[in-house]
């Protein structure tokens, strides 16, 4: 059947949902499954999926369940990766890839044919930053007909080629068993896996709730069973539209999340509460749009 790549895209918000949408839809080769995972059931999401499908002719799936106490990205992503397997077709083997872009990332034509080409179990791609003005600007319609009109600066892609220099380096230390197994950093808004590597680690740790140290943890797990990494920062950027933080206004060492990172040495590889044996939640609903 040759190669596949599935995306998910979690959001609790449909502000800019039309925009990755769109970007999505004018890829050189479309993904084959687009998937928006949410952790809250607000209609005015669908409403934005049902529109993008119409308009765009381009199936979208939508997985939603009301919200719950506290921040639960993990197992949004996990209800996403659940969702293709049960429900799109999806299987988790190694001629599948999986790519996760956040529903604030806008991705450039190349961007899936760039992920779907890479042979790394676990691929690290990067972001350029767009300003808030220039992001208010920036119109659906308009990326669907003529496709994004941002291009990177010479210090922005000069940013991007030192970050893949020091992710080299730190994947030497590893290799050499000199370096920490958690770094380079992964970028949980934007990177891809293969589908079956994320089976075998049973997805994202939902115990992970709250900012900070989920993508690490993944990324350590990953590297720990001898998952092959691949720096791409600058090969396959992504366009991240601004928003106000919502990093916690405390040291990142006395979040939650940096303590239970600190125990990782001590926690299963294969995490108890991933993609298999999920925390407790209302039963997801899956709907797709589109013919």
């Amino acid at each position: 059947m040759g190669l596949a790549i599935h995306v998910v895209i979690p959001t609790h918000l449909p502000r800019y949902l039309d925009l990755v949408l769109a970007g999505l839809a004018r890829q050189t080769r479309r993904a084959d499954t687009v998937l928006v995972s949410c952790d809250t059931d607000d209609p005015a999401i669908g409403e934005v999926i049902e529109q993008c499908a119409r308009i765009m002719s381009m199936p979208i799936w939508w997985v939603r369940r009301p919200a719950q106490e506290g921040e639960r990205l993990c197992q949004v992503r996990n209800n996403g990766v659940r969702a293709l397997l049960e429900h799109a077709g999806a299987r988790a083997t190694s001629d599948q890839r999986l790519l996760i872009l956040d529903g604030d990332m806008l991705a450039p034509e190349g961007l899936v044919a760039a992920h779907l080409e890479c042979a790394a179990d676990l691929v690290y791609p990067y972001r350029i930053e767009v300003g808030e003005a220039r992001s208010k600007e920036i119109n659906a319609a308009r990326i669907f007909e003529r496709g994004l009109e941002l291009s990177p600066s010479n210090a922005e892609m000069d940013k991007l080629r030192a970050r893949d220099r020091r992710y080299r380096k730190h994947l030497l230390m590893r290799r050499l068993h000199f370096g920490p197994l958690h770094k380079p950093k992964l970028l949980g808004g934007h990177f891809s896996t293969h589908m079956d590597l994320y089976d075998q680690l049973n997805g994202f740790d939902e115990l992970y709730r709250g900012w900070g140290f989920k993508d690490d943890e993944f990324a350590y797990r990953a590297a720990k069973i001898g998952a092959r990494a691949r720096a791409a920062c600058a090969a396959i950027p992504a366009w991240h539209l601004y928003h106000t933080t919502r990093q916690a206004g405390v040291r990142m060492a006395d979040l939650p999340t940096a303590q239970r990172f600190a125990q990782r040495g001590r926690l299963p590889t294969i995490c108890e509460h991933g993609l298999r044996n999920c925390l407790t939640q209302p039963m997801p609903e899956v709907q797709r749009f589109g013919a």
